[in-house]
């Protein structure tokens, strides 16, 4: 089997595995969302439970961008990542469908145990003075995608 010559610079793809524990450990990424042909991305703390990431909008002024931009069945992109130098890094693209959580749903207490479990997050934000609103989201996986430099 030859081995790929740029994959010291480019990356190789990641197992499942390491891919599965990246999603669980590292607690946050970039979200990257689209309307009419404008991009929009932001840094999240995610959460994962071994299927879907899970996020939360936090709303403290009468505008925040990412509120118009997110919305139900709206494909979506998070971009998870590890680098600890040059030749050393991990990154995982998962990209999928957004679904919001209500926060009167069984599916509430998933996003809060994943987030609690491997975001940087407090679910203290919900109860936080100043919080105009809280929107909780779940990104449905369509395609994942990780790529590594890494001797791990």
């Amino acid at each position: 089997m030859a081995t790929d010559p740029y994959g010291q610079w480019m990356g190789t793809p990641m197992d499942e595995g390491d891919i599965d524990d990246l999603l669980r450990s590292a607690g946050w990424g970039v979200l990257s969302l689209a309307a009419d042909d404008e991009p929009y991305s932001i840094p999240v703390s995610t959460g994962y439970d071994g299927e879907d990431v899970y996020f939360v909008f936090i709303r403290d002024s009468p505008t925040n961008t990412k509120f118009e931009f997110a919305g139900d069945g709206e494909t979506a992109r998070v971009l998870v990542t590890d680098v600890a130098g040059r030749f050393d890094w991990q990154s995982i693209a998962v990209t999928g469908t957004l679904r919001p959580v209500a926060p009167d749903s069984d599916e509430w207490a998933t996003l809060m145990d994943a987030l609690t479990d491997n975001a940087w997050f407090s679910p203290d934000f919900e109860r936080a003075e100043g919080i105009r609103e809280f929107q909780g989201w779940r990104l449905v996986p369509d395609e994942v995608r990780g790529l590594e430099v890494s001797d791990r």
